[in-house]
C-alpha cells in the first residue's frame, strides 16, 4: 500500500472515531476547559474573553460561582493554543488557558482543565479540587 494512502486512512480513523476520549498520539483529542468565578466578594461580574488564532469564543460574564467551559480538539500539528483575558473591575490579566505543549500534559488523564479566577490570582488545576496558582494580578 503507498505510504500516503495509508497515513490517510489512519488520519481518516482517527476523525471518525469521535467516541474516543484520546487518539493515538494524542492527536485529535478532546479536551474541556473550564473558567469559574471564584471570587468571594463578588461586587463585579468576571467578564472572560477566550480566544485562538481560528476561533474566537466571545465575551461572558460568570457571577459568583459560575463556570463557563467549552471542548475542542487538538489539531493534527499538536498546535493547539487558547488564551483567555479576564476583567474584573479594575484587576484584568491575560493568560494561556490550553496549550498542546504544557498544559495538555499536565491534564492529559482527564482531558479537562480548570482556572478557578480568584481575588489573589489565577489557579490552574485537572481535577477541580487540588488547584496551583499560576498566575498573579498585576
Amino acid at each position: 500500500m503507498n505510504f500516503s494512502i495509508y497515513i490517510l486512512v489512519i488520519a481518516t480513523f482517527l476523525m471518525l472515531n469521535k467516541s474516543a476520549k484520546a487518539s493515538v498520539l494524542g492527536i485529535f483529542q478532546r479536551y474541556e476547559v473550564h473558567i469559574i468565578n471564584s471570587f468571594e466578594n463578588n461586587t463585579d461580574e468576571l467578564i472572560v474573553n477566550c480566544r485562538s488564532a481560528d476561533n474566537d469564543l466571545g465575551e461572558h460574564f460568570l457571577d459568583k460561582g459560575e463556570d463557563w467551559h467549552w471542548q475542542f480538539r487538538v489539531n493534527f500539528f499538536r498546535s493547539t493554543l487558547f488564551y483567555c483575558n479576564v476583567q474584573w473591575g479594575e484587576l484584568g490579566q491575560r493568560f494561556t488557558s490550553f496549550d498542546t505543549d504544557n498544559i495538555s500534559s499536565t491534564c492529559e488523564e482527564t482531558s479537562t482543565c480548570f482556572w478557578s479566577v480568584r481575588e489573589d490570582g489565577i489557579y490552574f488545576s485537572c481535577d477541580n479540587k487540588n488547584y496551583e496558582k499560576r498566575h498573579l494580578w498585576p
